[in-house]
C-alpha cells in the first residue's frame, strides 16, 4: 500500500537498482505462512518517490513458532516350581486302622516306635533316649474323648509346618516333629485299647529361647538410620525433594503436589511446571498493580544482571503502554543436562487499556531453580523468530492511548506521539468500517520505529524503502509498525489507513490466508487509503498505464513474482485498489464488505458469491471492472 493524502504528487523516478519482492512481493506480513525469506531493501517509497510495493504493507514471511513415563509395570513373579517330593499338607492320613501292636514288655514302660512307611523306604525305629522313661502316649483331642472311628485328625499346619504335638509327660518339653527326610506322615499305630493315634517324632530338647526384643530394638535402628542416610542422598541426587523434605517453605500453594522420592520423570515435570506456574501468576499481579519490585521478585538472587534488567525493561514498557491483562503460558518443561535448572519457554500476550484482546504470543526462553518449593528464573531472553521478539520485550517504550489504539515509540521520538495519535484514531474509524461482524479489533496496536529499531521488531526485514507494515502477531491479530521515516504529516495518515485495514479486515481469519486472493484483500487496503478521493488523484495511475499496454483485463492478480519489475508490482496494487473501488462506488461500501469476508474468511469462490451479494455474475462484473480501470488510466 502506498499512503495517500490530498496533496500527494507523483514523485520522482524510481531508484535505479531497485529489487522487487524477494518472496511475496506486498501483503500482510504473516509470521505463520511457509516460505519465510523478508523483502528486499528497495520497496514502495512514499509520496515524494515513485509508487513502489513497500508503501502499503510488508508481506515477509517465515515459519511458524515451534509449537506447547510411562507408568512402570508391576513386577511380575514367577511361582516357585513344586517339589514333588515335599509333603502335601491337604493330604489325608490313612483310614485303614493297622492291626494292634504287641503289649509292652514287663518293666520298661516303653511303647516301641512304629515302623515309618517313607516313599524311599522304611522310616528308621527311634529309640528313647537313655534316662527320658517311656516314650509319650498322645492322648485323643476329639470332643468326644475318643478318635473317631478309622479317621485320625488331621495335621495342624496353620503356618504351613509339620504338626506339634502338645507333651504328655512331666518333662514340659515340646515333642517337636520333625521330618526326615520327605514324604507322607507316619503311618499311623496304636496300642491295644486304644483307639489309633498318630504317633510323635522322638523327644528333642527344646530350642533356646531367643531374645527378640533386643534383635527388634537393633533392626530398628539400624533401618530408621539407613533411611536417614539414603533420603539425605536422595535431597543430593534430586534437588527438587529438597521441598518435600523441609516441608515446602514459604512456596505458593500449588494444586499438583510435591513428588516424592524415585518419582516419574513426568510427575516431576508437572510439579515443576505448578511451580514455574506460581511464580507467574505472582509476578501477573505486580505487573497489573504496578509493583515493579513484585514483578522482579521471581528472580533469582544468582541470575545475571542482564536478567533483571531486561525484565525490568520490559515492565516499565508494558505499563507505559497500559497493559490492562497479562496471560503467561509456560511450555512442558525440561530437565536442563546439569539437573540443577529446568527449561521451558514462556508465551506470553498482553492486551493493552481494555482486559479482552486476541492472543499474541511473544515468546522468551527461560531456566529455572526450584528452591524450598519456589521457582526462580535463572535465565531469561526473547526468542529471536518472527513475530518475536515484540518491541516492549527489547526496547524501552513510551506511549500514548486513544478511544481505538495505542501508539508507542522509544524516548528520543516522543515528540511525535500526539500527533500519530491523532492520524492513527482517524483511520481506525475507516478501519472499523471494514472489520468482519464480531471480530472487531478491541484496540490497534500501533509502533513507531526509528532506524535503530526498524528492521529489529518482530524479527522483521523489511528494508529502508518500506514505510510500514501490518505483523501478524496472532491467529487473529495483527500490530502495525511505521518507518520514521516516512511517518511525517504528508505520509503518515495514508499508511495507518492501509495497514489499519488490513488488521481489521483480516482479523479472525486465523491460518486461512491464501495468495491467491492478494488482489481482494490489498485492493480493500488501497480502498482505505484512498479514503474517498477522487481517482484521478491516485498517485499508481502512471504504472496502471503502462500496465495497460499489455494487460488481458484479469483483475485477479495474485501475488507478484519475485522477479517481477517494481512498476508492475505498483501497477498491480493499482489494478486492485481501482477494482475494489468500482465495486464500492457500485454496490455500496456494506456490500463490498459482505463480498470481502465470504471470500477471504468463508473460502467462497467469487463466482459463487457475486451473484448472491452484487446480483451479477462475476465473468460480467470483472469486464465492467476491467473497462473502469482502462478509462481511469486513460
Amino acid at each position: 500500500m502506498h499512503p495517500e493524502d490530498a496533496n500527494d504528487a507523483a514523485g520522482p523516478a524510481l531508484p535505479a537498482g531497485w529489487q522487487p519482492f524477494e518472496d511475496t512481493g506486498t501483503g500482510p506480513v504473516d509470521p505463520w505462512a511457509e516460505g519465510g525469506a523478508g523483502l528486499p531493501d528497495d520497496h514502495l517509497p512514499l509520496d515524494h518517490e515513485d509508487p513502489t510495493p513497500s508503501a502499503v504493507i510488508m508481506a515477509a514471511q517465515s515459519a511458524p513458532p515451534p509449537p506447547d513415563e510411562p507408568p512402570t509395570a508391576p513386577i511380575t513373579v514367577a511361582p516357585l516350581p513344586a517339589d514333588p517330593a515335599a509333603p502335601d499338607v491337604t493330604t489325608v492320613l490313612p483310614t485303614t486302622v493297622p492291626p494292634a501292636a504287641a503289649p509292652p514288655a514287663p518293666g520298661t514302660g516303653s511303647n516301641p516306635s512304629p515302623q515309618l512307611q517313607h516313599s524311599s523306604g522304611a522310616w528308621p525305629v527311634v529309640q528313647p533316649p537313655t534316662g527320658s522313661g517311656a516314650w509319650p502316649v498322645v492322648q485323643p483331642q476329639h470332643d468326644s474323648g475318643a478318635w473317631p472311628a478309622a479317621q485320625p485328625p488331621p495335621p495342624q499346619h496353620g503356618s504351613g509346618a509339620w504338626p506339634v504335638v502338645r507333651p504328655q509327660h512331666g518333662s514340659g518339653a515340646w515333642p517337636v516333629v520333625q521330618p526326615h527326610g520327605t514324604g507322607a506322615h507316619p503311618s499311623v499305630s496304636g496300642v491295644p485299647g486304644y483307639p489309633p493315634q498318630v504317633p510323635s517324632w522322638p523327644v528333642v530338647a527344646p530350642p533356646p529361647r531367643r531374645r527378640w526384643g533386643r534383635l527388634i530394638v537393633l533392626l530398628a535402628v539400624l533401618l530408621v538410620v539407613a533411611c536417614l542416610a539414603a533420603g539425605g542422598a536422595a535431597v543430593l541426587v534430586f534437588p527438587w525433594l529438597r521441598d518435600r523434605v523441609t516441608g515446602g517453605g514459604p512456596a505458593p500453594e500449588g494444586s499438583v503436589p510435591s513428588p516424592g522420592f524415585g518419582a516419574s520423570l513426568a510427575d516431576r515435570q508437572a510439579w515443576i511446571k505448578d511451580r514455574i506456574g506460581a511464580a507467574l501468576v505472582a509476578q501477573q499481579k505486580a505487573l497489573l498493580s504496578g509493583d515493579e519490585q513484585g514483578y522482579l521478585a521471581v528472580v533469582d538472587p544468582a541470575a545475571e544482571v542482564k536478567v533483571r534488567d531486561g525484565l525490568r525493561r520490559q515492565f516499565r514498557s508494558l505499563r507505559a503502554m497500559q497493559v490492562a491483562a497479562w496471560t503467561e503460558e509456560p511450555t512442558h518443561p525440561l530437565p536442563a543436562p546439569d539437573g540443577q535448572v529446568w527449561i521451558t519457554e514462556l508465551r506470553s500476550t498482553p492486551c493493552f487499556v481494555t482486559p479482552i484482546c486476541s492472543s499474541a504470543p511473544a515468546r522468551a526462553a527461560t531456566r529455572w531453580r526450584i528452591a524450598d518449593g519456589r521457582a526462580l528464573l535463572r535465565e531469561w531472553a526473547p526468542v529471536q523468530v518472527q513475530p518475536s521478539p515484540h518491541p516492549w520485550q527489547v526496547a524501552e517504550l513510551v506511549a500514548v492511548a486513544g478511544p481505538r489504539t495505542v501508539v508507542a515509540t522509544t524516548p528520543e521520538h516522543e515528540d511525535r506521539l500526539a500527533r500519530l495519535l491523532t492520524e492513527a484514531e482517524k483511520a481506525a474509524k475507516v478501519a472499523d468500517r471494514l472489520a468482519r461482524p464480531g471480530k472487531l479489533p478491541p484496540r490497534y496496536v500501533v509502533y513507531h520505529a526509528g532506524d535503530g529499531a526498524w528492521g529489529t521488531w518482530f524479527s522483521w526485514k523489511p528494508g529502508r524503502h518500506v514505510s510500514g507494515g501490518a505483523v501478524r502477531v496472532g491467529p487473529d491479530r495483527w500490530e502495525i509498525v511505521l518507518n520514521e521515516r516516512d511517518s511525517g504529516p504528508s505520509t503518515a495518515g495514508g499508511v495507518l489507513r492501509h495497514e489499519l485495514a488490513h488488521a481489521a479486515s483480516l482479523a479472525g481469519l486465523g491460518d486461512d490466508d491464501d495468495d491467491e486472493l492478494w488482489w481482494l484483500q490489498e485492493g480493500l487496503a488501497e480502498y482505505a487509503g484512498l479514503n474517498g478521493r477522487p481517482v484521478k488523484d491516485y498517485l499508481r495511475l502512471t504504472d496502471i498505464r503502462r500496465l495497460m499496454k499489455q494487460w488481458d483485463g484479469d483483475v485477479e492478480s495474485a501475488l507478484p513474482p519475485r522477479d517481477a519489475p517494481a512498476w508492475q508490482v505498483v501497477a498491480r496494487y493499482g489494478v486492485s485498489g481501482l477494482t475494489v473501488r468500482y465495486l464500492a462506488d457500485r454496490f455500496g461500501e456494506a456490500k463490498l464488505v459482505d463480498f470481502f469476508h465470504r471470500v477471504v474468511h468463508d473460502g467462497k469462490a467469487v463466482t459463487e458469491v457475486a451473484p448472491q451479494v452484487f446480483g451479477v455474475a462475476w465473468a460480467a462484473l470483472e469486464r465492467d471492472c476491467a473497462a473502469f480501470i482502462r478509462r481511469t488510466a486513460a
